[in-house]
């Protein structure tokens, strides 16, 4: 079944408010999803669960709760004006957390404080227009516009060198005159100090052309060629130049042992590639990069 952005445009093409709707990288490999939550611009969950009560703190007149603070090798993110992707630097790494507080907080205002150094809080990957989450944090970066209505929380991330092994890393707001801290927790913490899983490509398979609107199927294998085990990122993209925003893209996620590999295998729509006949390029970006030239034949814009 074709997801809500496609039924939307397709009756809509050209409008300016196909710019509302959004591809978005999905959860599992080789699916594509709307968004991270029923719409990036709906209203939080009910169910959603609250912050622990440790994470509260009082920070220039203003309580501030910075929780689910987690440290990642290579994290997805995701955009509510492009599909999304993965970014996996080599050397590097992310921590992010989630950020409640009914004060308006600007990004500047946190940093990620370990062994003596500094982080500056960023917003990794550039594919779209605004991120929505990374690494699962939904919401938009703190000091974005209100993305999730109501008081649903944003997400803060930092870019840091990797493996660190420092000691008491934790996140500090300064606000007001005023500082407030939380620390990282032990799971967090052994993984900035671990080494991070590196991967090779073996392969890439994807026929030479495709009618437009039969279904591309695409297969990836990759190995682990590091000493540690480790989750495998990739984004795959599609054009979809039919629809007013970027390229769709289909998550590979797989963890993998130390020396082993894994082979993913993707069935990717084509229905809303191009308007013309011709070589359209297929791309993979994350922990390996690929791309292939595919020749895209009876292209026409879907009634």
């Amino acid at each position: 079944m074709p997801s809500t952005r496609r039924r939307f445009l397709a009756s809509s093409l050209g409008v300016a408010a196909a710019l509302a709707t959004a591809g978005c990288i999905g959860d599992s490999p080789g699916t594509n999803t709307d968004s991270p939550t029923d719409s990036p611009n709906g209203s939080p969950s009910e169910t959603e669960v609250p912050p622990p009560a440790s994470s509260d703190r009082t920070v220039g007149g203003d309580a501030v709760a910075v929780f689910d603070i987690v440290a990642e090798k290579a994290v997805t993110y995701e955009s509510i004006m492009g599909s999304g992707g993965v970014v996996a630097p080599e050397g590097r790494q992310f921590v992010v957390a989630s950020v409640r507080s009914d004060a308006e907080l600007e990004t500047d205002a946190f940093s990620l404080h370990a062994g003596g150094e500094t982080w500056a809080a960023v917003d990794p990957g550039d594919e779209g227009a605004q991120n929505y989450a990374v690494a699962g944090h939904e919401g938009g970066i703190v000091g974005s516009p209100d993305l999730a209505g109501g008081d649903a929380p944003r997400y803060v991330a930092f870019e840091l060198d990797s493996p660190l092994d420092a000691e008491d890393p934790r996140i500090v707001l300064e606000r007001g005159g005023e500082s407030a801290e939380w620390s990282l927790p032990d799971d967090a913490r052994e993984t900035l100090a671990a080494s991070a899983p590196t991967f090779e490509l073996d392969s890439l398979s994807a026929p030479e052309s495709v009618q437009q609107g039969e279904a591309m199927t695409v297969e990836l294998t990759v190995t682990n060629t590091s000493d540690t085990d480790g989750r495998f990122l990739a984004a795959v993209y599609w054009p979809t130049e039919l629809i007013a925003d970027d390229d769709e893209s289909h998550l590979v996620e797989e963890t993998v042992a130390a020396g082993a590999s894994t082979t993913a295998t993707l069935d990717i729509d084509t229905a809303y590639t191009t308007d013309e006949d011709g070589p359209i390029t297929l791309r993979v970006e994350g922990h390996v990069s690929a791309e292939r030239e595919i020749t895209v034949e009876d292209a026409s814009t879907p009634a």
